[in-house]
């Protein structure tokens, strides 16, 4: 049985099996509602939602003794813990206007009583404001930093990666290598077959590539047919080979228009980082490498170690 309890346009569902109806929450001590009173301005100084759910946990502790607290959006596949899950449960799900906010577990290892689950929800009901704030910015930010025909990351998720990798890379003094690669003759095929094909195209590639790399390395589409693979971790000689798989991937596909089937190759420039190099000379370096692909006859491979 799914218990619902609207609260002006919030929907707390819990979830559990044999629930009760809710008796009316008895009057709460002044500490409790100092903290119902400020805990959704203490929650709308942050759009980050873990931060958020940190607040959330640290200020309601005082108030209820827990052991974990869990939330989940599946849609966003987004799970985030706090402290350690114990055997008895309250879960919400939670909604604002028919938009699904996400799942919520707070945890113990004692039966909450009646009058506590009354307090989580009333809780609850100020959690989801800026929850949903939270989510809402995430989703823009993620829109912002994606690629809407690939779905892919795009070229500012690119550039913000590789600093980070390269800034993890210097300090931690880990390899790192970066590949740059674009379709071969993609202006034909477009001037032949038309942009539709050619957006067809890109997804394809796009969809062999990710599904060809291994879990560590990123995928991003930095423009027109051109794509950036930043690859943590990896030495030259790892690279290499993820380089060459990923060559004959592309090299085993074949488009097909008006049954006229077109073959799909893509050239690949290699570069591996040194030590204090920053995010650019990398690049040029790849880019160099993917020009001397093409120049050399394209759907190949060449390093920077070959021409530096």
């Amino acid at each position: 049985m799914i218990h619902s309890l609207p609260s002006d346009t919030t929907n707390l569902r819990r979830l559990e099996q044999n629930t009760v109806s809710v008796v009316q929450t008895p009057p709460v001590s002044v500490e409790c509602e100092d903290v119902l009173a400020k805990l959704p301005l203490i929650l709308q100084t942050s759009l980050d939602t873990r931060q958020i759910l940190r607040l959330f946990d640290e200020k309601i502790k005082p108030l209820l003794a827990h052991n974990g607290l869990q939330f989940t959006h599946p849609d966003n596949k987004f799970e985030f813990r706090l402290g350690a899950s114990r055997h008895h449960k309250c879960n919400y799900q939670l909604e604002i206007d028919h938009e699904y906010l996400g799942r919520l577990t707070v945890s113990r290892a004692s039966r909450f009583s009646e009058n506590e689950i009354n307090l989580i929800e009333d809780l609850l009901c100020k959690l989801v404001y800026p929850l949903r704030n939270s989510l809402q910015y995430a989703r823009a930010l993620d829109a912002a930093l994606t690629d809407m025909l690939t779905q892919l990351p795009n070229r500012q998720a690119y550039k913000n990666t590789l600093e980070r990798e390269i800034d993890l890379a210097h300090r931690l003094k880990l390899p790192l290598s970066l590949m740059v690669l674009d379709i071969d003759y993609f202006k034909k095929i477009n001037d032949s077959f038309g942009h539709q094909v050619g957006d067809d195209t890109l997804c394809r590639v796009a969809d062999t590539l990710l599904h060809s790399l291994r879990r560590s390395d990123a995928l991003f589409r930095i423009g027109g047919e051109e794509f950036a693979i930043v690859l943590s971790h990896s030495n030259h000689g790892a690279a290499l080979q993820v380089a060459e798989r990923l060559r004959a991937a592309i090299d085993d596909l074949n488009q097909t228009h008006a049954e006229q089937k077109f073959p799909i190759s893509i050239s690949i420039g290699l570069a591996d980082l040194c030590v204090g190099e920053s995010a650019d000379s990398l690049f040029l370096k790849a880019d160099e490498a993917l020009y001397q692909a093409k120049f050399a006859g394209r759907n190949q491979v060449i390093s920077s170690r070959e021409i530096f």
